[in-house]
């Protein structure tokens, strides 16, 4: 009885697991024609405000500044009057000091260095200079804004120049003739002639010309050391 009833029961199975295999694939088969002809198979998805989107950003300050400066920003109408063109200033060119006239007695500006030297003895306008080491007459001079010729004149001892020593006295001033004695009435200064001297030198020395020195010194002749020689004030 069990050899038998294996067969049969095997057989009674078939037909049943054949229906539903052929049922499973036909059941596919029109579910696949029936998405094909649908156009495909549509998945739900989740609805989404496109306002949201739009409008929210990470950074609400940028879209904030986007949006403000989205608007025209009208600014206001500016008059535009005729242009001035500035007239470049013009600096002044310095100007060489003018000659003293001879015989004068400028007032010492303030700021003058010369007003920080002792003064001659009965001789207004003429100061004393002490040489130090490292000076040179020309640099003395330049040193107190001084005129060359000027100290010069102011200096006859001074023969050479090149030569000056240290403690050696230098007389320094703005005019020329600040060291000479004035002529009793007044209208000129007396010179003392020094050796080596010879009218034109002497009026050349003081910048003044060889025929109004002799003007001054009628019957001039031959000069020697020693002897006065009458120089004109006015030049």
């Amino acid at each position: 009885m069990t050899g038998q009833s294996g067969p049969a029961g095997r057989g009674a199975l078939t037909p049943a697991v054949v229906a539903a295999a052929v049922f499973a694939v036909l059941a596919a088969a029109i579910s696949i024609s029936f998405v094909v002809s649908r156009g495909g198979l549509v998945l739900p998805v989740a609805a989404t405000r496109s306002g949201d989107v739009a409008t929210v950003s990470a950074r609400p300050q940028e879209s904030h500044v986007a949006t403000s400066s989205s608007r025209p920003v009208s600014s206001p109408a500016v008059t535009v009057g005729p242009s001035v063109v500035p007239t470049p200033a013009t600096t002044p060119k310095p100007s060489a000091r003018p000659s003293p006239a001879p015989g004068s007695f400028p007032t010492l500006a303030p700021g003058d260095p010369l007003i920080g030297l002792p003064g001659c003895p009965d001789h207004p306008g003429c100061y004393v200079y002490t040489v130090r080491r490292g000076d040179t007459f020309s640099g003395v001079s330049d040193r107190f804004g001084l005129l060359l010729w000027v100290t010069t004149a102011l200096n006859p001892e001074v023969t050479d120049p090149s030569r000056i020593v240290v403690g050696q006295a230098l007389y320094l001033g703005h005019d020329p003739m600040a060291r000479l004695e004035r002529c009793p009435d007044g209208s000129c200064r007396l010179y003392v002639v020094r050796s080596g001297d010879s009218v034109s030198a002497i009026a050349a020395r003081f910048h003044l010309s060889t025929a109004a020195v002799e003007a001054a010194n009628p019957g001039l002749g031959t000069i020697r050391a020693g002897d006065l020689v009458r120089l004109p004030i006015s030049g």
